[in-house]
């Protein structure tokens, strides 16, 4: 996967996240750029931007050192990252009352 597809796929992802979503409203709400629209496209032009430079930041990092980690180190990545979602996803449903 390029660049290019990469960062489409975390903005689409971004773009789908309720908590993001809300997290937007919250802050528009908080910060009282409802009542202007100056305000308001300011505050969604700055939000894109530093969205925009942190994912191509991000993508462009890792596209240059994913080559330099040999194939064991990445599956160890790989299981690392895999064990903290699960621990985290059991966390939050024995929080929610469901285990």
């Amino acid at each position: 996967m390029g660049l290019g597809a990469s960062y489409l796929a975390a903005v689409g992802l971004t773009l789908t996240n309720p908590a993001t979503i809300l997290s937007f409203f919250a802050a528009f709400g908080a910060l009282g750029v409802a009542t202007s629209r100056i305000g308001a496209g300011l505050m969604v032009a700055g939000v894109f931007a530093g969205s925009a430079l942190w994912w191509l930041i991000l993508c462009g990092l890792i596209a240059r050192l994913r080559h330099a980690l040999f194939p064991h180190a990445m599956l160890r990545i790989d299981q690392a990252a895999a064990a903290f979602l699960i621990g985290f996803g059991f966390g939050l449903a024995a929080v929610a009352g469901l285990l």
